[in-house]
């Protein structure tokens, strides 16, 4: 008799893990990134991120895989990415997009998401308008408006009224430029020019040297990250900063860029969304993982946190809805929704997607014989600018 109630209750084990087996799926999800060329770190940095993610949190949801499909989009190639985001959606068949590191390159698959109602996590492309073209889209970056508004009204408050600003020529940079123009101007400020940097440049010293001619009290930059990035602050730390010219700045201290960059950064105030000292679990758990699983060199940017939350929507989704969530259920989960990040509190905006986070100033210090960004002050919660006054 025991042995028939043995057989009985394997039968019953095995029927249902074979229910279970047979109700679970594999979820993928297509990240397209920059993985080669001069700005390769930042599809590195999403794939690490990525990692991270599912070595604290395991690679399925409710029995379900969660298989990512990495594809690299080589840089601002709206051709490419419009191509290889048709192979994730026609042959991959994924049920999740995520990622996109350049505005043209999402712009150009605008048409594409929406006809195939694929919900999408933009990683970066900080664009304040761009999410607007999509109707299944939420975005875990920022928006320049959000990050240049605060260092413009920080400038004013320190005696700063005359400004050049030089920023990178391609859209994010008359984006991040127009809002620090905008809030700069309504305190009282001056901007005595404006130079618009093509991408392609190694060599800033022309337009550098004009503006230690016009003389500012200080240079707004904006540049894409990576080279241009440290190009420029570098430039700047040798030419401008010994004739008292300050430097105003959003992510182009970040603390991956700050040993290529030395301690000419020292002192440099700027404003972001993410500061990688943050001191709270999340950010500890982060940048202890990054370290561990890539090597001690490793350190968190906003890539990172930014892949690493947009992983967090996407696991929940799947924990509400299953595998075969539909945009529309995703959407709807998401946008509104508030949770913790490695950055700090943060909330889906529910009217169009961006986030409502808070905003830092971060001053470079050196600690431990390392530079390193470490927050003075904190705008809590803050909502695109952008689409405050502009709504739709």
């Amino acid at each position: 008799m025991a042995a028939a109630w043995v057989r009985a209750t394997v039968g019953v084990l095995a029927g249902v893990m074979a229910t279970t087996a047979a109700s679970a799926d594999t979820v993928k999800v297509g990240v397209i990134g920059t993985f080669s060329g001069p700005f390769a770190r930042w599809g590195q940095q999403f794939q690490q991120a990525i990692e991270v993610y599912q070595k604290q949190h395991g690679k399925s949801v409710n029995g379900n895989d969660i298989e990512v499909i990495y594809r690299d989009e080589g840089g601002p190639d709206p051709v490419r990415s419009k191509q290889i985001t048709q192979q994730l959606i026609t042959r991959d068949r994924v049920n999740i997009l995520a990622g996109y590191t350049f505005t043209p390159n999402v712009v150009a698959v605008s048409d594409l998401v929406n006809e195939a109602k694929i919900p999408l996590v933009m990683l970066n492309t900080p664009t304040a308008a761009i999410i607007r073209k999509f109707s299944y889209a939420v975005r875990v970056s920022h928006t320049l408006p959000e990050v240049a508004e605060p260092i413009a009204a920080w400038g004013l408050e320190q005696g700063i009224r005359r400004v050049v600003t030089a920023v990178s020529d391609y859209t994010p940079g008359y984006d991040s430029e127009t809002a620090f123009i905008q809030k700069f101007k309504e305190g009282g400020g001056e901007i005595i020019e404006s130079i618009h940097i093509p991408l392609a440049t190694t060599d800033f010293s022309p337009f550098f040297e004009r503006i230690l001619q016009l003389k500012p009290d200080a240079l707004y930059i904006f540049g894409p990250g990576g080279p241009p990035t440290v190009g420029m602050v570098n430039t700047w730390s040798a030419r401008l900063k010994p004739a008292g010219i300050r430097l105003l700045c959003t992510s182009e201290t970040m603390e991956i860029d700050l040993p290529q960059i030395g301690k000419g950064a020292l002192g440099v105030v700027s404003s972001f969304h993410y500061t990688e000292t943050v001191d709270n679990p999340l950010n500890v758990a982060l940048r202890k993982d990054l370290v561990a699983m890539f090597g001690p060199n490793t350190v968190p940017d906003l890539a990172s946190v930014q892949a690493y939350d947009g992983m967090e929507l996407i696991y929940r989704a799947v924990a509400k809805f299953g595998p075969k969530v539909t945009a529309d259920e995703a959407v709807s989960l998401w946008k509104g929704l508030a949770f913790d990040s490695p950055r700090g509190p943060m909330q889906i905006d529910p009217k169009d997607g961006n986030m409502i986070q808070n905003v830092y100033l971060r001053r470079v210090e050196e600690h431990d014989g390392k530079l390193v960004n470490i927050n003075i002050a904190t705008f809590p919660m803050v909502r695109d600018p952008w689409a405050i006054k502009n709504p739709q």
